[in-house]
């Protein structure tokens, strides 16, 4: 992973953005992030890059995780491994995936993903990519909808010829095979790439890692296999009956008596079903690209690009199939007579997974991307351009795919032997396979998208030419939705949700590049002062109108020292899954922990300190677009007695409203009491009646008929007591109030040229100083900085490269600052203390040789062979007790040491 540019990549970057104003009509067809008009760098904004050196000598080719590694940027839900497995994405300032827009050669893509759509950057083959720009301003005004954040540009190779090979091979939890190639030719008037990759890893299970398996007493944590009736029997399987679990014996198929089931109340057999999980799936991806330019005429040229990825995925995912609920009636041939409660329902606790080994209960999903760009560019008169481009995308996705337990036959299966199925009888047994159900989830993203864009010279200032960018846009997305399930009696598919949704988007733009003073000119402490600003109108078919400026200002008293700042807006627009609640919907039984000593909301499992609650997640009707005001102000300094030197400083300030996000933390909102206070909003206290009957919808506080019979809900199975229940988290992705963030970036890069050596030492450092924000629009802000489940303040990478002739090698060191742990556990009834967790620092080297010069006769030329170790000393994540882990995903790595060998050879 790169943290920054090397100090000669730095001087190369700058060279080609056109940093120096007599210099940018020399350098059109260099590709700029940030800004609309050709040939001159982003004003006033402040930008990272990675070249193509950069990117091979990284420990990772995982594009991604190329820029997580930024401590400008965060990790929090952008992995594969938080993830799942699936998309990945891009997350700038800890602000969210969707708050930062990812570009490849500047231009969209068809999103990915089913229940979060997202750009994943592993969409192209990792040998198609050129280098990587990264703005970390706000930058809607030019790109419309996602620029909060900033926004990353993955540039491809154009005019590539040759052809390059690369085997890799990874080992740690899991391995990984890697094929990657390109061909290219370019023939003057034109160029075609073609580059192609296959990745495939297996899975890791949850009980490789102690710290992710349900039972953390070793780590001073609960034992998660048994929290009040929430069970996870061993192959007996357990028996509930009200609020009490008790085991079972081995009785070889035969009903147990009561006097036996009765001797182990609170004491079932227990498994951990972090054996039958898998945390990273396993995960097979084809990804190829081609890539055609070709001038048609003097001044016109067209150009292609084709894209196409297909990402299937397999994990043992579960879904309740070792602790499935089997309800047996008094009238039950399985019913045990004699038990407290006599006329009461008794429910089985069934570990089908552990009797049933043979059955998969594999979730596999599969996702195929397509996406097509037609563009063109026409010279016209007075250094006039027009350049267009035409893309469509589509996204084939069966985001979940999986067995589920038929809930429906559990219900009765028990009551009639006409099942065949015993739930006393341990091991295979035919009748069983009637619990099995299957559930398939189906999506289709399509995006049209058509670009208009004239840019030129308006007119000539003393300092140089006042140069104009003006366009229009047209984008039209659609999705469908189609989810089926067999839980029926009969077992047969049915369509238990389908929807669609569209919407259209009509924008227009502009963008003027003002050189105010030029070094010529001879004023004093300015040899340079340029100005841009930027314009951007969009309406939307669903989501109003918003229009968005930008202004930057960049400006050099000395040709050591150059001053920057911007301000401007943004939005996001929620995407059509966000914006259809008919898309995600899910209402779970949940246990939450329960610090409010408030007898109006009771305990209902004193040893762990939790309470049992509906809790909603999912979309949610009316979502209203994000917006944001960002500013920052930075500067460059080059000294001319070490010009390999830079040093550059950047203040950015983000004020975020509306969010879009899930409701942050939600099982921790009856944590304590300033928790509900923040959270009140979101709960609906609701004890049941002393009348409840379990499963009788009609004897339930009517608080809950809502929420029990929303037609967009999918039920999770679980075998908590609904009359236990003690209130409503009304969650999911909503509006959330408003984000305050502000912070510093430090980067520096020094180039040391020696006879033994060139050595480049690079370090890259964020600070975010403030974070606070309100769940509520209008409502109080907290300060969310250093605390669990938001950004840690402290980032940084330091790393040095050393070269010689063929020999490369890199040593870094990658920090994550310490946080809070405030949303602490109660074990045995006592909450634990909140918690410092400390620093956590990892160390990557690597080594390469590329062979070259005729050395061994010539037969080694093009190879390049490298070693690369991702976490030297292995060192493994600090323990962070909250939830039923004993890890912090989005922040720390649970991999360990990854090694990695690669072969590469050039044609």
């Amino acid at each position: 992973m790169v943290g920054l540019l090397s100090a000669s990549s730095v001087l190369a970057q700058e060279q080609e953005a056109g940093s120096e104003p007599e210099q940018t009509v020399q350098v059109e067809d260099i590709v700029v992030t940030g800004t609309a008009i050709r040939g001159v760098a982003p004003v006033g904004s402040a930008t990272v890059g990675m070249t193509r050196e950069d990117l091979v000598q990284a420990p990772a080719r995982d594009a991604s995780a190329l820029v997580a590694s930024l401590p400008q940027a965060s990790s929090q839900g952008t992995t594969l491994a938080s993830s799942g497995g699936r998309a990945a994405g891009v997350n700038l300032r800890g602000l969210g995936n969707n708050a930062t827009l990812v570009l490849f050669d500047s231009r969209r893509v068809v999103p990915q993903g089913g229940n979060a759509q997202v750009s994943d950057p592993n969409l192209i083959p990792f040998s198609a990519i050129e280098r990587v720009e990264v703005v970390t301003d706000g930058a809607s005004a030019i790109y419309g909808s996602d620029a909060v954040a900033g926004v990353v540009n993955y540039i491809t190779r154009r005019n590539y010829d040759g052809a390059e090979v690369t085997t890799r091979y990874t080992n740690s939890l899991y391995n990984q095979y890697v094929v990657d190639g390109v061909i290219g030719k370019s023939w003057g008037s034109g160029s075609a790439m073609f580059a192609g990759s296959w990745d495939k890893n297996d899975s890791v299970p949850r009980s490789e890692r102690d710290y992710m398996m349900l039972d953390l007493r070793p780590f001073g944590g609960n034992d998660n296999r048994l929290v009040g009736t929430t069970v996870y029997p061993d192959a007996p399987g357990a028996l509930i009956i009200g609020n009490t679990v008790y085991g079972l014996p081995n009785t070889n198929g035969a009903v147990p008596t009561a006097a036996d089931v009765i001797a182990l109340s609170g004491d079932p057999d227990l498994y951990d079903s972090s054996y039958l999980y898998d945390f990273y799936t396993a995960r097979e991806r084809h990804a190829a690209m081609f890539k055609l330019r070709q001038e048609i005429a003097p001044g016109f040229e067209l150009g292609y690009t084709g894209i196409y990825n297909l990402r299937t995925n397999e994990s043992r995912s579960g879904d309740g199939f070792e602790r499935v609920a089997i309800r047996l009636t008094p009238g039950s041939p399985y019913y045990i007579p004699g038990m407290p409660n006599p006329t009461a329902n008794q429910t089985v606790v069934y570990n089908y997974s552990l009797n049933n080994p043979d059955t998969s209960r594999d979730q596999k999903n599969r996702e195929e991307t397509i996406n097509h760009s037609i563009d063109m560019t026409l010279e016209l008169p007075k250094d006039y351009r027009f350049s267009g481009l035409l893309t469509y995308g589509k996204t084939d996705s069966c985001n979940v795919c999986q067995p589920q337990v038929n809930t429906t036959v559990a219900n009765v299966i028990a009551n009639n032997a006409s099942w065949g199925f015993n739930p006393f009888l341990q091991g295979p047994q035919a009748g069983a396979d009637a619990l099995v159900g299957g559930f398939i989830q189906q999506y289709d993203t399509v995006l049209f998208d058509a670009v208009g864009k004239v840019d030129g010279v308006l007119f000539d200032l003393p300092a140089g030419a006042v140069r104009l960018a003006a366009g229009a846009e047209y984008s039209r997305y659609k999705l469908y939705l189609k989810a089926q399930n067999t839980l029926n009696l009969a077992g047969d598919y049915q369509v238990s949700r389908f929807t669609k949704s569209a919407r259209d988007v009509k924008s227009a733009f502009g963008e003027v590049f003002v050189p105010i003073v030029s070094n010529d000119m001879g004023v004093p402490f300015v040899q340079s002062l340029d100005l841009s600003a930027a314009l951007r109108y969009d309406s939307y078919s669903d989501a109003g109108d918003t229009t968005n400026p930008k202004i930057g200002l960049t400006w050099r008293p000395t040709d050591e020292l150059l001053i920057r700042g911007s301000w401007g807006t943004s939005f996001r627009a929620p995407t059509l899954i966000e914006a259809n609640p008919a898309t995600v919907g899910q209402t779970n039984r949940v246990y939450v922990s329960n610090g409010l000593n408030d007898p109006t909301i009771p305990i209902t499992n004193i040893a762990s300190g939790q309470s049992a609650v509906l809790s909603r997640t999912g979309n949610t009707e009316g979502l209203r677009p994000e917006s944001a005001t960002i500013w920052s102000l930075g500067g460059d300094y080059r000294p001319n007695y070490l010009p390999s030197l830079k040093l550059s400083l950047t203040y950015y300030n983000v004020s975020y409203e509306d969010r879009i996000e899930n409701l942050p933390n939600q099982t921790l909102i009856l944590s304590s009491p300033a928790n509900l206070e923040l959270y009140k909003d979101f709960f609906i206290k609701a004890p049941q009646p002393t009348t409840c009957v379990n499963g009788d919808y009609s004897t339930y506080n009517p608080a809950y008929l809502p929420w029990l019979t929303d037609k967009n809900a999918v039920f999770s199975p679980s075998t908590i007591n609904d009359c236990s229940m003690v209130g409503i988290i009304a969650g999911g992705r909503l509006n959330l109030g408003q984000v305050k963030q502000s912070g510093l970036d430090f980067g520096a890069n020094y180039l040391h040229e020696t006879a033994f050596g060139d050595f480049t030492f690079n370090a890259s450092f964020s600070k975010v100083l403030n974070l606070e924000k309100s769940v509520v629009a209008g409502g109080p802000l907290f300060d969310a900085l250093d605390t669990y489940g938001f950004q840690v303040s402290e980032r940084g990478r330091f790393n040095v490269n050393y070269r010689r002739g063929g020999l490369s090698a890199n040593l870094s060191a990658n920090y994550v600052g310490s946080y809070l742990n405030n949303a602490t556990i109660t074990v045995n009834g006592v909450k634990l203390p909140d918690t410092e967790i400390p620093a956590w620092t990892t160390w990557d080297a690597g080594v390469a040789y590329s062979f070259e010069d005729g050395r061994f006769g010539g037969a080694l030329d093009g190879v390049r062979l490298a070693v690369n170790v991702q976490n030297l000393s292995d060192e493994q994540p600090p323990i962070v007790l909250s939830g039923t882990t004993a890890v912090d995903l989005g922040n720390h790595n649970p991999f360990g040491r990854v090694w990695s060998l690669e072969l590469t050879k050039a044609f």
